[in-house]
């Protein structure tokens, strides 16, 4: 009777078979197997099965549809930040790269060394555990993890520098590509500056 049962449902849904008569012996099995439960015999009250909806109609009420969308093909692409630095804290960062260089023994070149923090600066905003951590911490409390993930920010910078220049002393045609762009713009500004 099971297999009837099975078949007859698998047939309904694979196909458009109509059958009044045949669908009344299905109805009549399918409730006697309901009935004559062996899976748990003696186990009480087991309604899975007796209840079924037949004989219904779904009915259209409302239809809700997306309001048309523009397509814009055009898409801008991101640029690099115009970023500028207070007066306040280019004097500091100054002062910090005078006291590095005089400890150190260097000469690193203002201008350089503030685009080299920058870089750092933008790894560091992109950290999901920094986002995290500002979303969930006061200030304060953020200041741990910040700087807690200095170290790793440095590292990834020195990587991707490493990596990238490597890539440009390794290949002169893309070194001439990329650099390129800049010739004249650098030509101009040092003719400029004699």
């Amino acid at each position: 009777m099971r297999r009837f049962a099975r078949f007859y449902e698998f047939l309904l849904q694979a196909s458009c078979f109509e059958d009044i008569e045949l669908h009344k012996k299905y109805n009549f099995v399918s409730f006697l197997l309901a009935y004559i439960n062996i899976k748990h015999p003696g186990g009480g009250y087991n309604l899975d099965g007796k209840i079924k909806a037949m004989n219904f109609i779904q009915k259209k009420k409302d239809e809700h549809i997306k309001p048309k969308l523009k397509s814009d093909p055009v898409t801008k692409l991101p640029t690099a930040e115009n970023f500028v630095l207070s007066e306040d804290k280019i004097q500091k960062l100054s002062e910090i790269l005078a006291e590095i260089n005089s400890i150190a023994g260097r000469e690193y070149d203002n201008d350089v060394a503030v685009k080299a923090m920058l870089q750092i600066k933008d790894i560091m905003m992109k950290s999901d555990k920094l986002k995290t951590s500002a979303k969930s911490n006061t200030e304060k409390d953020f200041e741990f993890a910040y700087f807690d993930n200095i170290d790793d920010a440095l590292i990834e910078g020195l990587e991707q520098n490493q990596d990238f220049f490597s890539l440009l002393l390794g290949n002169d045609e893309i070194k001439k590509k990329v650099l390129g762009i800049f010739a004249d713009e650098i030509y101009q500004s040092l003719r400029a500056s004699e």
